[in-house]
């Protein structure tokens, strides 16, 4: 019996050992295994990130590009106008000298610069005078002179003056000149810590080849703007990522691709990640890559600890089990913590700006007043709130353009900005209307500082037609006291104090005492 039982314990510890060992393994492959695809989720979710990145700024400059457009065909009409009121007036008052004054009108160097010009006698169509036109013919009438150049224009005027005909406008080509002179200034001043940059490619020809678009604006090859590209060049592995990107945007105006490019300001060469989108008003391809050679890493990285812990759970797999999760799951977080963190601060300062005066705008103004008034229920100390408005600004947005008025708002908030302290904040509270709040601005001082305010908004010219023109403001100010429930009840009296000013023949202020 004892040789059996013997034999029995040794059958029962070999098929322990046997399980165990079994079970270790199943332990460590599985945990290769899931290490694997940790890995993988995670470089996944890395590049997703990633993708997420290059599309929403290139998302971003294809906006100001259009907007860049839309504000300068804005500025050309304006200029359209201007150049037809002057031409009325001459023709009013001494049509014998309209040439002449014509001619010296346009022969300004910044007119000379935008416009193009065509002015033909009325009887004989015998051309007088043009400017910016290389290809004019001299045998085609007037009406067929305007007729080729009216769809090159942007926008343009043509009209006849007794003896003579006029035509003049802005080409396309010309805002597109501007356009490109611009957005080629915010792309290499733009700066990005995971040496992410733009550029743009000018395609040239759909079909592809040799010679089918122009490098047109790319920071890491300055030197080779203007160089003309193929899309059989290929890449160090032998990639064809012109090719790819053409046949992308062909296909749907977009395109996420990988090939190996050089760094930025090195000459290492390492695996990118791209995102090429069509922008069709002007056939550019607009793009921005990210190398992908800080992957492997952040995954290393991430996964040290881990391969560290796998022995120890060999000893305890079930306590050890849950050790890793946490591990992983505060890597994880932290990896995405890190990689929002840059994205997260450009947001925020775009958030709290206004797009047009970059003064501070409403959202920032209300998060400050709750901060301040929380400061003065500890401390007692309160700031001084003045609100500003424009007198009469309706009427300059009604006789000038909402572009004057925009102007006019611009060089306000700049001056305020110049005349205030560091510690002051400007914020535009909405239309012509600004809240400027005042630490450790004393009510004795208020009536003295908020003189050197009106003095500075007196400062500003504008030109509306030709005519010079200036602003006065009205303001209202408060501080807050022990009564108030919140820093809406502050406000309340600088806007009273606002409405006063206005009530009593505005270009004043007026402080509303508690």
């Amino acid at each position: 019996m004892e040789p059996l039982r013997k034999k029995y314990r040794l059958i029962l510890m070999v098929i322990i050992l046997i399980l165990g060992a079994l079970s270790s393994l199943a332990f460590l492959l599985l945990s290769f295994q899931m290490e694997s695809i940790y890995e993988r989720n995670i470089e996944r979710s890395i590049i997703e990130v990633k993708k997420t990145f290059l599309k929403d700024n290139v998302d971003n400059l294809i906006l100001n590009i259009e907007q860049e457009h839309q504000t300068q065909k804005t500025l050309f009409v304006r200029l359209n106008q201007l150049a037809e009121i002057a031409l009325d007036g001459y023709n009013s008052y001494n049509p014998e000298a309209f040439l002449e004054q014509a001619i010296l009108y346009f022969e300004d160097p910044i007119r000379q610069t935008y416009l193009t010009v065509l002015i033909t006698d009325s009887a004989t169509e015998r051309i007088l005078y043009s400017e910016n036109i290389s290809d004019l013919d001299q045998s085609l009438s007037f009406s067929e002179q305007t007729k080729r150049l009216i769809p090159l224009m942007t926008s343009s005027v043509k009209k006849d003056y007794g003896e003579y005909q006029v035509f003049f406008g802005v080409r396309e080509s010309r805002v597109e000149d501007i356009v490109e002179e611009n957005i080629r200034d915010l792309i290499h001043a733009s700066r990005y810590s995971n040496d992410a940059y733009f550029w743009v490619n000018e395609v040239v020809n759909n079909e592809g080849g040799d010679n089918y678009a122009i490098r047109l604006i790319h920071p890491n090859l300055k030197d080779t703007e203007g160089q003309l590209l193929s899309t059989n060049m290929t890449d160090i592995k032998g990639n064809y990522p012109y090719l790819e990107e053409l046949e992308g945007v062909k296909a749907s105006g977009e395109i996420f691709y990988t090939y190996f490019f050089k760094k930025m300001n090195s000459d290492v060469v390492s695996e990118k990640l791209t995102y090429a989108r069509l922008y069709p008003n002007y056939n550019w391809i607009v793009a921005m890559g990210v190398h992908l050679d800080d992957i492997s890493t952040y995954v290393t990285a991430s996964t040290e600890e881990s391969n560290k812990n796998i022995m120890w759970m060999l000893l305890a797999l079930a306590g050890f089990i849950f050790v890793l999760i946490g591990i992983l799951t505060i890597v994880m977080n932290r990896i995405e913590s890190w990689y929002y963190q840059n994205s997260e601060q450009e947001l925020k300062a775009a958030v709290y700006r206004d797009p047009l005066t970059h003064t501070y705008n409403r959202r920032a103004g209300n998060e400050c007043l709750e901060k301040t008034f929380r400061a003065y229920k500890i401390s007692g100390e309160s700031p001084a709130f003045i609100m500003i408005d424009i007198d009469d600004f309706k009427k300059v947005n009604d006789e000038c353009g909402h572009d004057v008025g925009d102007a006019v708002l611009i060089k306000l908030a700049a001056v305020i900005n110049q005349r205030i302290r560091n510690n002051d904040k400007l914020f535009r509270w909405g239309g012509e209307e600004f809240l400027l709040v005042c630490q450790g601005l004393k009510e004795d001082n208020i009536d003295d500082f908020t003189r050197k305010l009106l003095d500075t908004a007196a400062s500003v010219d504008y030109d509306c037609c030709g005519q010079s023109g200036k602003i006065t403001i009205s303001m209202g100010v408060s501080y807050c006291i022990p009564g108030d429930v919140d820093e809406k009840d502050a406000i309340k009296r600088a806007d009273q104090g606002l409405y006063e000013a206005k009530r009593t023949g505005k270009n004043r202020s007026c402080y509303i005492r508690p």
